[in-house]
């Protein structure tokens, strides 16, 4: 959650992003960037095309008086056409939102605009507060994210505008955004309208859900039907154990994972992380994802030849039960695969276990600051029902990744979205059921303790139903000029206007609320070009995509009488 990106008048948000380098604690946002989309942006940078600057934003909206803080924003504006083009505006903390393999800046091509990010409160460089206590991070609420776009739309004096005839009331400004980010587009067009012109919203979050266990239906839709029934089997049998009160069992059990030490929450947390890594798979693709390497443990398949890539979301490597049918294992020899029945509980368990003793426990910790010299077998970093817990006591801007200032819109708000077990007969049994949303809650508490009358919005008494009171949530009423894509696949899926379990069912596409689900895709698969050109149906999509925008920018000159800029 870090960046804000406008372009010429065509302004993207993309703010918050999906996981941690490890995946261990589930965030928001785009799958990471290809390492040869980095090398051209490398050479952008050097180039100059891409620049930064600050911009003076009010801490707090509702009070002026207050002051204000500096807020880092990027842009390019290599394709702004001059006086009166249109900008994009995009929100997360990369500066490669503003370069030339992302969406935003296709949309700023087309529409000869320019593009800009803004950082995001409390990230980065652009934190009014270097500690962030519970007292600090009050001003970090929805209502000032959304205002924070706003303001900055209306205000800023650009460098290469100086005169602000680009400004929102002289060109179109479109607010784009995937993931949270998409979530605050759709939300600043339903709290703040006005001030642009036309949306984008990718796997936009609109729905607060306080126990998010529909996150893994689309997961279990997905993966390799081996993997899932093997999977679900290993986690029943865990959990029959842990809840037997044979403490001896319990603890015999978690050793066979190396994680003996911890409490069943913190056990069944840590363990869940394979799944997790679903949420960071793509089309196009130059590392190997983790998700797979999980599954070929639990279906005693690791061997050298089941490790390659194919452009597929899944890198699927289980040819006879591939849900992906563009996916075939190309090796010329490979461990004997089983069909959907999978390997049954005593392999299924003993490849788990082995997973996590190999995978997942080497360096895991060491990953993070707090345990790095201590080896690469530490376990603390598991240990979430400890308030001493170094992850609850940073409050430093950069923390671990950023994790501290998400978890606290999550407790603040609340959005919550805790990824927990569901009710008996709806779950999918993808992970344990001693994940809660208790356990998930006194997270809060340890991250942010009261201090006199500053809490979180949670202790206060405030609920998710109250932040859906204020967005409407699922329901999009009726607007114009928005338009919503999302994939099949996507773990965030449930939270956005494309859910199953909306009441009504996915939105339906219209003429001016366009809607795509994307076949096959997970989260946030629109963002980056390259994995948008590896795949002929979301390729189509975008195009889709892309020629909408542009009728609409076109809409915004015709109803001024004037030409669009050349």
């Amino acid at each position: 959650m870090r960046v804000l990106t406008c372009v010429g008048a065509i302004v993207s948000a993309l703010l918050l992003h999906s996981a941690d380098a490890h995946g261990h604690k589930m965030r928001l946002r785009p799958p990471p960037p290809q390492e040869d989309d980095e090398a051209m942006l490398a050479v952008a940078r050097a180039q100059g095309t891409i620049q930064n600057g600050t911009f003076q934003q009010l801490l707090d909206h509702k009070n002026p008086h207050l002051g204000t803080f500096s807020q880092r924003y990027w842009y390019n504006a290599e394709w702004w056409a001059g006086p009166g083009a249109a900008a994009p505006d995009e929100s997360d903390g990369w500066d490669g939102y503003v370069g030339n393999t992302t969406q935003s800046f296709e949309f700023a091509k087309t529409n000869k605009a320019a593009v800009l990010a803004l950082e995001h409160r409390y990230y980065g460089e652009s934190s009014p507060f270097q500690n962030l206590t519970t007292t600090n991070l009050q001003h970090l609420t929805l209502d000032n994210a959304i205002q924070d776009i706003v303001y900055f739309a209306n205000n800023v004096v650009l460098p290469f505008d100086k005169k602000r005839t680009s400004s929102p009331d002289k060109a179109p400004w479109v607010l784009t955004g995937c993931s949270y980010a998409g979530a605050l587009s759709a939300w600043v067009q339903r709290l703040a309208p006005g001030t642009f012109w036309a949306y984008h919203c990718s796997s936009a979050v609109v729905e607060a859900i306080s126990d998010f266990w529909q996150y893994y239906e689309p997961i279990e839709a997905g993966m390799p039907k081996n993997c899932s029934s093997d999977l679900k089997t290993a986690v029943a049998h865990i959990d029959k154990a842990l809840a037997s009160g044979d403490a001896k069992a319990g603890y015999n059990l978690k050793k066979q994972f190396g994680l003996e030490t911890f409490a069943n929450n913190d056990f069944s947390e840590a363990v869940k992380t394979g799944v997790g890594y679903w949420q960071s798979l793509s089309f196009k693709s130059s590392w190997h994802n983790p998700f797979y390497d999980f599954c070929d443990y639990i279906e005693y398949a690791r061997d050298s030849s089941t490790c390659h890539r194919e452009s597929s979301p899944s890198a699927q490597r289980r040819p006879n039960h591939n849900v992906f049918p563009e996916a075939k294992n190309n090796s010329k020899s490979h461990t004997q695969l089983p069909g959907p029945e999978g390997v049954g509980l005593n392999k299924a368990l003993h490849g788990f276990a082995r997973w996590s003793n190999e995978v997942l426990v080497p360096n895991y910790c060491s990953y993070f600051p707090y345990w790095q010299n201590q080896g690469n077998y530490s376990l603390e970093c598991f240990d979430f029902n400890n308030p001493q817990n170094p992850t609850y006591r940073d409050t430093s801007v950069e923390n671990s990744a950023g994790q501290r200032q998400w978890v606290w819109l999550g407790c603040n708000e609340p959005f919550e979205w805790w990824l927990v077990s569901g009710p008996a007969g709806q779950d999918t049994g993808l992970v344990s059921r001693f994940l809660d949303v208790n356990y998930k809650r006194a997270m809060c508490k340890n991250y942010f303790p009261r201090e006199g009358n500053n809490t979180y919005g949670l202790d206060a008494g405030r609920t998710g139903d109250m932040v859906n009171k204020k967005t409407n949530g699922w329901d999009v009423g009726k607007t114009e000029r928005v338009m919503w894509v999302g994939g099949e696949f996507d773990p965030w899926r449930s939270a956005t206007v494309l859910a199953d379990r909306r009441p009504g069912g996915p939105l339906q596409s219209t003429p001016e609320t366009p809607a795509w689900i994307v076949p096959k895709a997970t989260h946030c698969s629109d963002i980056h070009i390259k994995n948008v050109r590896a795949n002929a149906e979301l390729s189509r999509i975008f195009d889709e995509m892309v020629a909408k925008m542009k009728s609409w920018v076109d809409d915004f000159y015709v109803s001024k009488g004037r030409s669009p800029p050349t």
